[in-house]
């Protein structure tokens, strides 16, 4: 195979079938030999017959696996083992590709002789959004929205202006054979959010030397559900993202109740009250308050959850 597309799903067997049907549609050069790879991530819905039924109609190969280990890397891992292709994509089951999504990103990676590649990623907005997030256009980075209008190469370590997301990327085979694969501590899990794998993987390749590069005219479109257009979506999504990325604080030293330094639970108290006030006297910037407050609880509550862990693991 020249390339697998690798889509991971949970219990989106309606979008998922709208995704495959864009892949279905990809206008590729002829002789280009390519894939459909779908990792079933423990879904509870018609997921499979989806799958099963978009392989029978296809001229693709399908290639289908149930992952029941919880979390979009252990998904993405399986795809990788399972992919014959020489380059892989990647992509979501709430993503709708351009038809010239899969020989841009195959191009996008010859002619530039790199290692990996990612392009746009574009809102599909499903309802109306609010007047607070079209005005808070920082939020929209933790849609995992990529709207760069200029090919770039990234630089290490990976910025918010300048990267890849997991909806839209693909990178040569042999990244994964010499550098290993997504990090299963980080990622999607169901409902929790942690997010994080793709910087992970990336930042790992690019301090070794490869070249992983971003282009706009690489676009896939973002289905955003009505659901994560409310403020508490993202309350859970930086709570969430700080509890995952807590595994990587090295202990600074200092008195600690259960492993987490004083210092920590002082800053999430202040916070606490600032927060109250700001909230209760409905300030402007009532909202930024409590996305830090809850930035700061997950930073605690992931730390004490990952050195426990290591605590633990140390004993057995």
């Amino acid at each position: 195979m020249d390339c697998s597309v690798v889509i991971t799903t949970y219990n989106r067997a309606r979008l998922l079938a709208e995704t495959l049907h864009c892949l279905e549609s990809q206008q590729v050069p002829g002789g280009l030999r390519w894939e459909v790879v779908v990792i079933d991530n423990n879904s509870r819905d018609e997921t499979r017959e989806v799958v099963r039924r978009f392989g029978k109609s296809s001229s693709q190969t399908v290639q289908y696996a149930f992952e029941p280990r919880q979390g979009q890397s252990f998904a993405r891992n399986l795809g990788i083992e399972m992919a014959d292709g020489d380059v892989i994509l990647f992509t979501d089951d709430d993503i709708l590709p351009s038809p010239d999504w899969v020989p841009r990103m195959l191009s996008t990676i010859a002619t530039g002789d790199l290692d990996g590649a990612g392009g746009r990623v574009l809102p599909r907005w499903e309802a109306e959004v609010p007047r607070w997030l079209s005005s808070r256009r920082d939020l929209w980075t933790w849609l995992a929205l990529a709207e760069g209008d200029e090919a770039c190469m990234l630089e290490y370590p990976v910025r918010v202006t300048r990267r890849i997301v997991g909806a839209s990327m693909a990178f040569r085979r042999e990244v994964f054979e010499e550098f290993g694969r997504f990090p299963t501590t980080l990622g999607h899990r169901g409902v929790r959010l942690y997010g994080g794998e793709e910087v992970e993987f990336v930042n790992r390749l690019l301090l070794n030397k490869k070249r992983i590069g971003y282009d706009p005219s690489i676009v896939v479109n973002h289905r955003i559900r009505a659901d994560r257009l409310r403020k508490s979506f993202f309350l859970r999504r930086l709570f969430d993202h700080a509890c995952g990325q807590a595994q990587f604080l090295t202990p600074e030293g200092g008195a600690t109740i259960l492993g987490v330094e004083l210092w920590r639970y002082r800053q999430l108290l202040e916070s606490v009250g600032r927060t109250a006030v700001h909230t209760a006297l409905r300030r402007p910037d009532a909202f930024s308050r409590q996305l830090d407050l809850v930035h700061a609880a997950g930073s605690i509550w992931g730390t004490l959850r990952w050195r426990s862990r290591r605590h633990l693991g140390a004993r057995e």
